[in-house]
Parts: C-alpha cells; sequence; structure tokens
C-alpha cells in the first residue's frame, strides 16, 4: 500500500507539472512593451516553483528564467553551475556554455559604468584567459539572428491554451526564446565588432574571391592564412555547398585550419554563395574543384600542397575531385561521404522522401535555408499528407507547394546509371588514385553504405591503395565531429569517444609535416567492437573474421516469432505474408533505438535465434539469400538484425532496405515473375562491429516496406515514382521460403 501511495503522489505532481498553465491572453501580444512585461512577469512566476530532475536542462532554463526576471547576480552563478556539469565532458570549452548569456548577466549586474563598456569588460574578462582553439569556436555562441527567434515566438503563441493562457512548458520556451532575442538585439553587433578586432590581429581572411571555370561558371572561395607568416605552406580546402549567410561557421572552419598550421580555402559550389549559376547539386563538382585546387597551388601563399577534409556532401566533393587527380591534391579525408546514387537520395535503389526536404535546403536561396530545414514536425507533414493522398512519387515536390526540377530529374534516374557514377571516380579512376586517404564512418552512419563503397572500389581497384578506414559506434555527426556519449539510446563505450576533426590534422600533420602517424591508426582498418570497449585493427576488411554464421528462416513457430536456425529447412516451406497497400492508418511509424527494451515492429515477422552459448563478435556486414515467391513484379524488402540480451532488451546491429528487382544489379532493373520462385541476394547492409554477450539471440524482422518516408513500390513493373495507390488494389501476397538465409561474418572471442 505504501508504495502505490507514493507512486500515486508521484503521477499527480508529474501531471500538476505539465498540466499547470498561466495567464498570457492574446492581446498582450499588441504592444511589444506591454509583451515584453508581461514575459518578465511570466519569468518571475516561473522563478517561484521550476524544477527539473535533469540538472543541465534544470540549469539552462533557469538561467533563462532569471535573466529575464532581472536576477543577474543568481543567473551568473547558474551558468557556473551548468559550467561545471558542461566541464566533465569537454574541460577545455565549459567557459563557452552560454557565454552570450554570461556576458550579458555580468554586464548588466554591473552598476558603476554604462553598458558599453561594462560588457566590453566582461567581454576581455571571458575572451583573454581563453586558450587559442576555444577562441576560434566563441562566435558560434553569438550568431543568433534575431527574426528567425521572433518566428519561434510567434509560433509558439499560436500554442496558447484558450488564447488566455499557456502551459508551464510552453512558457518556459517562452521566456528562454525572449531571452534570445534581448540579448541579441542589445549585444551582437558589439560582440562581433570585439571578435572582428580580435580576428585582424591573427588573420587574414578574404570572403569574395571569385575563379571563372573553363565553361565559365563561377566558383566563390573564401580564404584564411595566419597574420604575420608569410612561408608557403599547405592548403586545407573544404568543398561545400552548405555555406552559411552569416559567414561564421565557414570563417571558424578557416581560422581552425591557419590554428593548425595551415591555409584554409573554403569553396562554395557553383550557384552558391555569389555565385549567379544555376544550382545543381552533385554535378559539376568533379571539375570545379580541379580549378580551385589549381588556383590554391598557383598562390604566393601556397607551398603547392593540397589537402581535402569535410563531411557529408563535403565529404562527396573529395571523392569528386578524386576523379581526376590534380597533382597538388596529396591527401583527402572524407568523413561520412555521401554515395550518390547509393545512400543518397535513394539507399539501395529506393528514393527517399527526406530528399525534398534536403533538395529545398540548398537550392531554395544563394546560402541554406536551415530554419525551414530544421522545421521536422513541417516535414513529417509534408511526408505523411502525401502518403494519405495516395498521389505519385513525383507529386511530392507540388504537394509541398514548390515543383522542382532538381528532385524530378533525379527521379528520372531510379538505377545507379551513368548519370549518378559520372559524379564521383570511376573504376578506371580508382586504379591511379594513389594519395593517402583516411575514411571515417559509423555504425549508425546514413552514409555509411557510401562512406564504404569508395573505400572497397579503391581497395579493389587500386592494389596499393593508401587506405586508412575507421568505424566505430557513430551517427551521422559523430563520426564528422565530437563522438557523443549516447546514440539513440545506446551509450557508447569510453574507448570509442574521439574528436574527429582533431584526427583530421593529426594526418594532415602526418603527411604534410612528417609527424607521427594518428596512434588510433594501427592497421588499415580500424573498427571499435562495442560492447568490449577495445579497438581492433586489422589490414583489410576480410581479416575482421574467422567464421560466417548461417541462420536459416524455419517456418516453425514459438509463440508470435518463428525460429532462426542453424539446420537448413525443406526449401519447399514457407511462411506467408500480406501487404494492404490501400491501407494507410500506419502514417507515424516509429523508429527502432539502437537500444531500447522493445522493437517496433511494420509489416514484418520476426526471427529468433536460440541462445548462444559462448560470446561471440560480429564484425561487417551480414548477407541475404532470399527465397521468394510473390503475386507481382517487384517488391521493397526491409530486414533489420537485433541482439536480444539475457535481460530482454535490444541493441540494433543491422538494417537492410532494397528493392527486389535491383538486388541482383544496382544499374539494371530485372522484374521478377508473378507467381515463380525467385533468388533475391542482398548485400549491401550496414556495417557493425559488436560484442555477443553469451545468454543472448539474434532477432531478425523480415517484412515489405512501406512508409511515408519512403517511396512505395506498388509492384506493376512500371516507374515506381510514377504508381500510385490505384497500382496498389490488389494487396501484395509474399510466401518467404525456408530456406532463405542470412549470413554473418563472426569472429571468436580467445
Amino acid at each position: 500500500m505504501k508504495k502505490i501511495f507514493f507512486l500515486t503522489i508521484f503521477l499527480s505532481s508529474i501531471t500538476s507539472l505539465f498540466s499547470q498553465q498561466y495567464y498570457f491572453p492574446e492581446a498582450l501580444t499588441e504592444d511589444q512593451n506591454t509583451f515584453d512585461n508581461k514575459v518578465s512577469e511570466l519569468a518571475v512566476s516561473l522563478s517561484k516553483d521550476y524544477a527539473e530532475r535533469d540538472k543541465k536542462k534544470f540549469y539552462t532554463n533557469l538561467i533563462d528564467i532569471q535573466i529575464l526576471s532581472g536576477r543577474y547576480a543568481e543567473a551568473l552563478v547558474s551558468i557556473d553551475s551548468l559550467r561545471i556539469i558542461a566541464g566533465q565532458e569537454y574541460p577545455e570549452e565549459a567557459n563557452l556554455m552560454v557565454a552570450e548569456r554570461y556576458l550579458y548577466a555580468d554586464a548588466m549586474r554591473s552598476k558603476k559604468t554604462n553598458f558599453e563598456t561594462a560588457y566590453t569588460n566582461s567581454f576581455k574578462k571571458l575572451y583573454d584567459p581563453l586558450t587559442e582553439k576555444a577562441k576560434l569556436f566563441l562566435p558560434r555562441n553569438f550568431d543568433i539572428h534575431e527574426d528567425e527567434l521572433q518566428r519561434k515566438i510567434d509560433k509558439l503563441l499560436l500554442k496558447r491554451v484558450g488564447k488566455d493562457s499557456i502551459t508551464k512548458s510552453n512558457a518556459i520556451q517562452l521566456v528562454s526564446l525572449c531571452t534570445s532575442k534581448k540579448i541579441t538585439k542589445e549585444t551582437k553587433k558589439m560582440a562581433f565588432t570585439i571578435l572582428d578586432r580580435e580576428d585582424e590581429k591573427r588573420y587574414i581572411i578574404e570572403d569574395s574571391i571569385a575563379i571563372k571555370t573553363k565553361d565559365n561558371a563561377t566558383v566563390a572561395l573564401q580564404m584564411a592564412i595566419k597574420k604575420g607568416d608569410i612561408t608557403p605552406r599547405p592548403t586545407m580546402l573544404i568543398f561545400s555547398i552548405y555555406p552559411y549567410e552569416s559567414g561564421v561557421i565557414d570563417k571558424i572552419a578557416l581560422k581552425e585550419a591557419a590554428y593548425y598550421g595551415y591555409n584554409g580555402v573554403f569553396a562554395s559550389t557553383r550557384g552558391k554563395h555569389f555565385s549567379p549559376d544555376d544550382i545543381e547539386p552533385f554535378e559539376h563538382d568533379a571539375t570545379d574543384a580541379y580549378e580551385v585546387i589549381d588556383w590554391i597551388s598557383k598562390q604566393p601563399w601556397s607551398d603547392g600542397q593540397v589537402g581535402m577534409m569535410g563531411s557529408s556532401y563535403r565529404g562527396f566533393s573529395q571523392w569528386a575531385a578524386a576523379k581526376k587527380l590534380h597533382p597538388a591534391l596529396k591527401t583527402i579525408v572524407p568523413q561520412v561521404a555521401v554515395g550518390t546514387g547509393l545512400d543518397y537520395p535513394m539507399e539501395n535503389n529506393v528514393f527517399m522522401s527526406y530528399m525534398i526536404r534536403w533538395i529545398n535546403f540548398v537550392t531554395t536561396n544563394k546560402f541554406i535555408d536551415l530554419e525551414n530545414f530544421l522545421d521536422t514536425q513541417q516535414w513529417s507533414k509534408v511526408y505523411r499528407a502525401w502518403y494519405a493522398s495516395g498521389k505519385s512519387f513525383r507529386a511530392l515536390d507540388s504537394l509541398h507547394g514548390k515543383p522542382n526540377k532538381i528532385f524530378q530529374r533525379w527521379l528520372d534516374h531510379p538505377s545507379y546509371d551513368d548519370y549518378w557514377q559520372n559524379m564521383v571516380a570511376s573504376k578506371e579512376d580508382f586504379a591511379h588514385i594513389d594519395i593517402p586517404v583516411l575514411t571515417t564512418t559509423g555504425y549508425y552512419d546514413s552514409d555509411q553504405v557510401g562512406a564504404l563503397h569508395y573505400h572497397r572500389e579503391h581497395i579493389k581497384r587500386n592494389k596499393n591503395a593508401n587506405h586508412y578506414l575507421l568505424i566505430g559506434p557513430y551517427n551521422h555527426s559523430g563520426a564528422a565531429g565530437r563522438t557523443a556519449k549516447k546514440v539513440r539510446g545506446l551509450t557508447v563505450d569510453s574507448i570509442a569517444k574521439l574528436d574527429m576533426d582533431v584526427l583530421a590534422y593529426q594526418w594532415f600533420d602526418y603527411i604534410f609535416k612528417g609527424a607521427e602517424k594518428p596512434k588510433i591508426l594501427k592497421d588499415k582498418v580500424n573498427y571499435q567492437v562495442t560492447g568490449a570497449n577495445i579497438w581492433k585493427h586489422k589490414p583489410t576488411l576480410r581479416d575482421m573474421n574467422d567464421d560466417t554464421l548461417v541462420l536459416y528462416l524455419d517456418n516453425v513457430r514459438e509463440g508470435k516469432d518463428y525460429k532462426l536456425t542453424l539446420q537448413k529447412p525443406d526449401s519447399k516451406e514457407y511462411i506467408r505474408q500480406e501487404l494492404d497497400f490501400m491501407y494507410r492508418g500506419d502514417s507515424i511509424q516509429k523508429r527502432n533505438s539502437i537500444y531500447a527494451k522493445e522493437i517496433q515492429m511494420h509489416n514484418q515477422v520476426s526471427f529468433v535465434s536460440e541462445a548462444f552459448t559462448k560470446p561471440f563478435d560480429i564484425n561487417g556486414a551480414f548477407l541475404a539469400d532470399l527465397y521468394a515467391e510473390i503475386n507481382k513484379k517487384d517488391v521493397d524488402i526491409i530486414l533489420e538484425i537485433f541482439e536480444m540480451k539475457a535481460d530482454g532488451s535490444y541493441l540494433q546491429l543491422s538494417n537492410y532496405l532494397g528493392r527486389a528487382s535491383y538486388a541482383k544489379n544496382p544499374g539494371k532493373r530485372q522484374l521478377l515473375v508473378p507467381g515463380k520462385r525467385e533468388f533475391i541476394p542482398f548485400s549491401n547492409s550496414y556495417f557493425t562491429s559488436n560484442r555477443i554477450e553469451k545468454g543472448s539471440k539474434l532477432v531478425l524482422l523480415l517484412g515489405l516496406h512501406k512508409s511515408p518516408s519512403w517511396q512505395i513500390n506498388y509492384g506493376t513493373g512500371k516507374d515506381v515514382s510514377d504508381e500510385t495507390i490505384a497500382d496498389g488494389k490488389i494487396p501484395l501476397q509474399v510466401k518467404w521460403f525456408s530456406d532463405s538465409a542470412i549470413k554473418i561474418p563472426i569472429s571468436t572471442v580467445k
């Protein structure tokens, strides 16, 4: 009874926390002064009973509440508390936590001087003790736009209850936004005046360099070199489609290169920044990068050597530059490199809805439309509206309200054809890439397929390829920057924590300055075994394993699951599955966490192995030899593999999404014959390395793919982008034959 009583009290307090409302009528927004005063009063009300278990979140919100309440001395104490918490992970940058709030509160606390003088003094007190590297990143704290904050405020006010009150959680958000807006309005200009003055002491920066290409296009460049040292030196080049309008983020990258002893050049793809040309992602980067490198090599501050680094698109552009290798390009460090036509904008020939979001992000203007891109709720609504409409995938851009020629052009190339292949190195090109390469990617990196494709092709085509691979339990951002403590529910092994930019410059020092090779690169393939808290190092991917675990899809059921067995069943046995294309009540589909207490299934059947009696490591990507019979000409198939631990929790190991008609050749579609048993081999699943514990089981989810986030393949054999719900009146029926096998590369644990 005592437990029930305290549980009731706890639940009541939680309910009270989220249901509490504050008076904030619509009329208060009509006059700015009245609005500002009422938000300050709201902050005072919140300060009386604000509580939060998460200390980092608590102090972050409390600082804003205190500043808007005029309690500046208390805000400074809270900032110090937040810095202590933040310093546990990144002590060298603890002073950068909410720096703009610290400076504002410290200046407002001062009673002896005017605000501008007090602010300047506070800035000097914060800035001077910072390390030179920390000073590089300080401008990010002030790169905030008042108009964006106001749009967020306006959007939040629409969520008021009955137009006269606001919930506690929304009130906290409103106070935070209004605090940011107030500080930005009153201090941003002063902050950047000081920062620009400091930069002038250290760097020579040019941000409006234009070079003309041979086909008369314009590429916009920015450049930074260290002031006072005219010695020609190697240049670090980033070739990107992501220039920021403020230029702050781009300049940080350039100044970082100078900090490490290199020249820095940031090149925007044609059509971006001040280039007047059309924006056509991926299409011109190979030729344009060559000309940028050629220009760099001829500058008086260049010693004729260029290295490239960068992530995602900027990783792709390095492989584009390697297609026609300029003599000055001495090394590349592609981080989480996009594989055009392989993992973006389609994965194994299945186009993703995300592509229209990204295209708008980079083609709406000469810079990037970050605010629109980050509006996940808006884009989810667009995808679900398309899904519910049953219209063709080609209609997605029109449903969004902005027809887009790039979107339509990409849909015209559903095969991995010359259009995609010509963007990067060909088989012949890979054979001649004789410069050192360092690739980084992660087990949960959305562009892992592309990153590993480039690695495999280089090794395959050039027997002397000097190519190092580093891969670990990272997502897209983690394998390109600082690794996180957690990735979608998974606590990352402590030994896996790295800073990929630091690693990149260690690599550059190794190549250009004769420094020691980064210690973590002990062999050509370097991978972290999740769950074992160790790194392993092998000369090739093939050397990672000493055996293959083959598991078959038994049609024997135990409870809700089928058996995943070591014994090959009769090839005539099968499991039936059916998919209703007309049903759209599943528009909201939860994504599986990497580590979770339960797993989500969407049009899938589950297979579970026996518990393993010994631990072993899975290193690499699984293969699938599927035998199936369907009543249509094509199908999109999804597979997911999990470790089910002895305590019943799940760890996602790998997954695969692909189109059956492209399983044998991504460059040529081969339709299935309805009613015929077909062999469907899949080989492009996600790579992993994981220690499987004694007592664990493997779980396979196999199914038919239908989601708002991807094209829907109705199986008619027509171009999938042109199919509509009218093509799905007949349900898809599948027989999964029991001699289908999953082949998993493993190594014994000694």
